[in-house]
């Protein structure tokens, strides 16, 4: 079953609208990623990230448990959030959290070429609104850049209002 064919408890939190959740991933400081052994064991790694028509621009350490699973098994689920505010109640029952969030499901590889690895590094720092120099011949191979390709996302609200759709 999709993930997007699965039912949100509740509906009324749903946001299926893609320049909503495009808002909301560019918006974004950080991204869980999370990835499973084929022998079935989770691992979520918080990331950097940078976000260009549908897919997920990454940089990270060259090795590590992060890239022995994305060699093993490629499939990742991934989640952003922004706004997050929690409120506060004397009940605990009516405590609650108001935020903005992106979870979805992709495909992640490496970016192996030099000029692939700069246009994925400039997302990245756009996304931080940062300087961006490229990565050189000499020194392309000690940087790891992956991507996600963004199979199927779904969108969540709560404590904000916003149009349901139908």
């Amino acid at each position: 079953m999709a993930f997007n064919d699965r039912e949100m408890r509740r509906h009324d939190k749903r946001v299926q609208d893609k320049a909503w959740m495009e808002d909301v991933i560019r918006r974004g400081r950080v991204i869980s990623i999370a990835l499973c052994s084929l022998g079935g064991e989770p691992y979520v790694v918080p990331m950097g990230y940078g976000y260009e028509d549908g897919v997920i621009y990454l940089h990270g350490a060259g090795s590590g448990l992060k890239n022995d699973l994305i060699a093993e098994n490629p499939r990742v689920s991934f989640n952003v959030y922004v706004d997050a505010e929690l409120f506060r109640h004397e009940i605990g029952s009516k405590f609650s959290m108001k935020y903005r969030s992106v979870t979805g499901f992709g495909d992640i590889s490496e970016i192996m070429e030099l000029s692939l690895k700069n246009y994925a590094l400039a997302m990245i720092m756009r996304q931080y609104d940062g300087p961006h120099d490229d990565l050189t011949e000499e020194n392309h191979s000690r940087v790891w850049v992956g991507k996600i390709d963004i199979r199927e996302m779904s969108g969540k609200e709560s404590g904000y209002r916003h149009v349901t759709e139908g």
